[in-house]
């Protein structure tokens, strides 16, 4: 076989992979990024629907958030490339039952400096039309709105790549093991020899893990996205929520993506665009936004991916308590496009210092299963 060596093999590159490999370079590491695919944001980066917010209910996400969205709202002016960010801004609307906690969760973001608007939905509805029976208010994000994920995602490699970080594609993980001080990562006929190992391969991260007997309580659920076909309203319209029922639409040029992500659905890597969940999904919003009844349906645009998705819903980033010199940065259920700054930061903190001291990560370790730690209720 042979043998590269570098300090630190990240397995992944998607977007969280690539940025942990550019943060990790930039500290001075030598870093080697191994990938499945062909490319990179072939994954789940490629396939979500690449919002960005802050409008979390707990502290810690919100704080990812914070540290997160300047990075992207900047990206350009920092690093000298366009990632497609736009503030088109997140809409949530909000049942009457759920409005006196809602607003807890908005007192919570001010207090973290976080700008959100309280609206009633007469004002909401002039970012996007909807029925308001039901709902007591709705909140907007002005720093919410989405970003390119390939385009997010290639930045970072290609800053990596002039860092010196090799990139391996078509290089799948065959086998895993303990190796001296570090780790042997095994690819076919060529092997890779560490001091650290990065867990980012996304819905595959728990049987990365798996290969080396190691627990990531990660694993796949399928995501579908659907496209409207052209509409005449031209306004934008920003991601909007209805937290009734989880549906949820934004402007794609001069058409709607839409969708429900069912978070009940059992772990797997099923495959494919389902009508009957096109179906569901249509029937759940049309009581929300009655214009779905007339809106035509882009079969041959829509998608489908997969979440990587931990038991409560939030990211692991940090050591895996079964193994020295191994990192989890996975598991973020949905959530890995807009925390991907925070993390890549935070990972190259715990391996070149020992800590963090940009981002606090500790609620996301390991551990925390099992303990009374707050579960954050924005999940969508």
């Amino acid at each position: 076989m042979t043998t590269h060596s570098s300090d630190v093999v990240v397995i992944g590159s998607g977007i969280n992979g690539a940025s942990c490999a550019w943060h990790l370079a930039d500290r001075g590491l030598s870093v080697t990024v191994v990938e499945k695919d062909a490319g990179p944001a072939m994954g789940s980066t490629g396939k979500s629907a690449a919002g960005v917010r802050v409008q979390f209910t707990t502290a810690p996400n919100i704080r990812l958030s914070l540290y997160s969205l300047p990075i992207f709202r900047t990206f350009e002016e920092r690093f000298g490339k366009d990632i497609g960010y736009r503030d088109i801004g997140y809409l949530l609307l909000v049942p009457e039952e759920r409005w006196e906690t809602h607003l807890e969760s908005v007192r919570l973001q001010h207090e973290l400096g976080a700008p959100v608007d309280v609206l009633d939905p007469v004002e909401a509805q002039r970012y996007v039309p909807f029925a308001t029976h039901g709902l007591a208010g709705a909140t907007y994000g002005p720093w919410d709105g989405i970003i390119d994920p390939h385009m997010a995602c290639l930045a970072w490699v290609e800053m990596a790549k002039e860092l010196g970080v090799d990139f391996r594609m078509n290089t799948p993980v065959t086998d895993l093991r303990p190796a001296g001080q570090g780790w042997l990562v095994e690819s076919g006929a060529e092997r890779f020899s560490c001091r650290w190992i990065v867990n980012a391969a996304g819905a595959w991260s728990g049987a990365i893990g798996t290969l080396t007997g190691l627990d990531v309580p990660v694993g796949p659920k399928r995501i579908q996205i659907f496209l409207s076909a052209p509409i005449e309203d031209e306004r934008t319209y920003p991601l909007t929520i209805d937290l009734s029922t989880g549906v949820y639409v934004r402007s794609e040029l001069d058409r709607v993506l839409f969708g429900l992500d069912n978070l009940d659905q059992a772990f797997g890597f099923t495959e494919g665009v389902d009508q009957e969940w096109l179906e569901h999904v249509l029937l759940t919003g049309v009581d929300r936004f009655p214009w779905w009844e007339e809106m035509g349906i882009d079969m041959g645009g829509s998608w489908w991916g997969y979440y990587g998705v931990s038991p409560d819903n939030s990211p692991i980033i940090g050591p895996n308590p079964g193994a020295d010199g191994w990192i989890d940065a996975c598991g973020f259920s949905g959530h890995g496009i807009m925390h991907a700054p925070a993390t890549g930061v935070a990972v190259a903190e715990m391996i070149a210092d020992g800590q963090t001291s940009t981002v606090d990560v500790d609620h996301f370790r390991h551990s925390r299963f099992g303990e009374d730690v707050p579960v954050e209720s924005n999940i969508f």
